[in-house]
């Protein structure tokens, strides 16, 4: 584990697990945004967790401990695409959250980076204390001898408490459901974002034991989306270039799954979650070899009194 420290706050990471953060820390609140782990310590993976057999689409996820702020990349379904004649084994959320990250100190932080053999691209994560932020700056490279076609998507696990409100970009006027859901209805429904049924800037209560997954419909120019943590006297704000990540997604369970209790806001390159969905719908990122994509995304907690 590496530990970035400043003042304001303490981040604990683990670049053997793809750079996980499993602790942000807000010194003068007391407060700790990462959901928390529940089961034991962390494993590292090496082919299916339950068979310990290596599969085409790499480790399930699902059956290891869900905590912490990961990135999803380059994809969170798993499956098989065919591209440009070749076919590409997409693995359970992705690659980065289970494999080594190289870590180099640098003078304003740390410098995370993995080089894929499947897929041929180079990915680097630099992390940044500034104040009560920490930046994270990704680049990413297609080393590789032909197109890369990914998602990226922030599949950062945060504190859940009932009386928390979702701060979501104004200029979603819609949202559409991808999961079903006893009040929101099957798959693939759309809500305009004030609505009677359900209010997208609560979370259910954990009594529910439910767990909702949405998107916002459409793409938004904002940049920006966060949580409010009124009892606590705590906001969280995510930042990010709205160019690079125009799509968002919402991830909430008050008990429904495994029975945790965590939310994420997944400001995602693509609609939504998986390779041959987001080139359906024509959202899909593809860079041609040579090319690199890079963007930055900021994670401010900020004090907003008792």
């Amino acid at each position: 584990m590496y530990i970035l420290e400043n003042d304001k706050l303490a981040v604990h990471v683990l670049p053997e697990l793809g750079g996980k953060i499993t602790s942000l820390y807000l010194k003068e609140k007391e407060f700790e945004l990462a959901a928390p782990k529940r089961m034991g310590q962390y494993r590292l993976p090496g082919g299916d967790a339950q068979t310990g057999k290596k599969t085409d689409f790499g480790p399930d996820f699902s059956q290891y401990d869900a905590s912490g702020l990961d990135d999803a990349f380059p994809n969170i379904d798993p499956g098989l695409v065919e591209w440009q004649g070749r076919k590409l084994y997409y693995p359970d959320h992705g690659e980065i959250w289970s494999h080594m990250m190289e870590l180099q100190e640098m003078p304003e932080g740390i410098r995370l980076s993995y080089a894929s053999a499947a897929f041929g691209y180079a990915y680097e994560k630099r992390m940044e204390l500034k104040g009560s932020s920490l930046s994270l700056h990704y680049r990413i490279e297609n080393r590789g001898g032909g197109e890369f076609p990914f998602l990226w998507t922030f599949h950062g696990l945060m504190r859940y408490e009932e009386d928390m409100r979702l701060l979501l970009p104004t200029d979603f006027e819609y949202y559409r459901n991808v999961l079903s859901h006893p009040v929101l209805g099957e798959e693939g429904r759309v809500y305009p974002a004030r609505n009677d049924i359900y209010d997208f800037s609560r979370v259910p209560a954990p009594e529910s034991k439910s767990m909702v997954k949405y998107y916002g419909e459409g793409k938004s120019r904002e940049g920006a989306c966060g949580l409010w943590y009124p009892s606590r006297g705590v906001r969280c704000m995510l930042r990010y270039d709205a160019q690079a990540l125009p799509y968002l997604g919402v991830w909430i369970t008050a008990g429904g799954y495994r029975g945790d209790c965590n939310c994420a806001l997944e400001p995602s390159t693509g609609f939504y979650d998986g390779i041959s969905r987001a080139r359906e719908n024509g959202s899909l990122k593809v860079i041609k070899p040579g090319e690199i994509f890079s963007f930055t995304l900021e994670i401010c907690l900020e004090n907003t009194g008792s």
